[in-house]
């Protein structure tokens, strides 16, 4: 939901400051759009890491709208594997719906800290490697969650093409490179400064993503861009 503001704004005194200062630094324009890039990504990833330090774990408004899209999606029938849980925030809202939730993750720190914080008789946690899990396991699931698990991986293709077909359907959430426009300028002008997190290989932008689901076979059948990120639903085919 966006914001009506009045037509006269609060004045913003060092933004002012700043505005009239930078008109008589003696360098291009280029530089400085450089510089107020570069200052721009910097704060606006604090501003990120913060927020997840001021809202609760569920409580987060980026949390509370990929639970929205997910909760859409499952059913009470629904047999869930999260793959990456992490600390099982994603598995814990799942949990409220879906019939059973697996939630697996390489680090047993994460696992720990996810089996003594969410508890429910259809959640368990696993500290296992998942293809291991899935080819020695005989449960049949039906979605596999991949949130924020595709831009950490060398080849996510590989990835895809050995995990998809234990599933019928796939969520995925990656950053949306296309968030905003000033990514286009930092990537015109040659920056490093393009990641939203340094263990990022790949930052996807909306055709891409697409094609490299096209190109293994899974069908997006609902799409959602907000707050940064890409949502997918997909349908594997097989």
């Amino acid at each position: 939901m966006g914001v009506k503001l009045p037509r006269k704004k609060h004045s913003i005194i060092w933004l002012s400051l700043i505005y009239r200062l930078q008109k008589y630094i003696p360098i291009s324009h280029k530089l400085k759009l450089k510089i107020f890039l570069n200052l721009e990504w910097l704060f606006d990833r604090l501003a990120h890491e913060m927020s997840f330090k001021s809202y609760a774990p569920l409580e987060h408004p980026m949390r509370l709208k990929s639970k929205q899209f997910i909760l859409d999606n499952v059913t009470s029938e629904s047999k869930v594997l999260d793959l990456g849980c992490n600390l099982g925030d994603i598995s814990f809202i799942i949990a409220e719906k879906a019939k059973e939730v697996i939630g697996i993750d390489y680090n047993p720190r994460s696992i720990n800290i996810a089996n003594k914080r969410y508890q429910k008789e259809n959640l368990k946690f696993y500290n296992i490697e998942a293809y291991e899990y899935l080819t020695q396991n005989k449960e049949q699931f039906d979605i596999l969650i991949l949130s924020h698990i595709l831009e950490h991986l060398d080849n996510p293709k590989d990835f895809l093409i050995r995990f998809k077909d234990f599933f019928k359907e796939i969520y995925i959430e990656v950053p949306d490179f296309e968030r905003y426009y000033l990514n286009l300028y930092r990537q015109n002008l040659g920056m490093h400064l393009l990641y939203s997190d340094d263990d990022h290989i790949t930052e996807f932008d909306r055709d891409e993503l697409r094609a490299l689901l096209s190109s293994c076979n899974i069908e997006i059948l609902k799409s959602e861009y907000r707050y940064g990120v890409q949502k997918l639903w997909c349908k594997v085919s097989k």
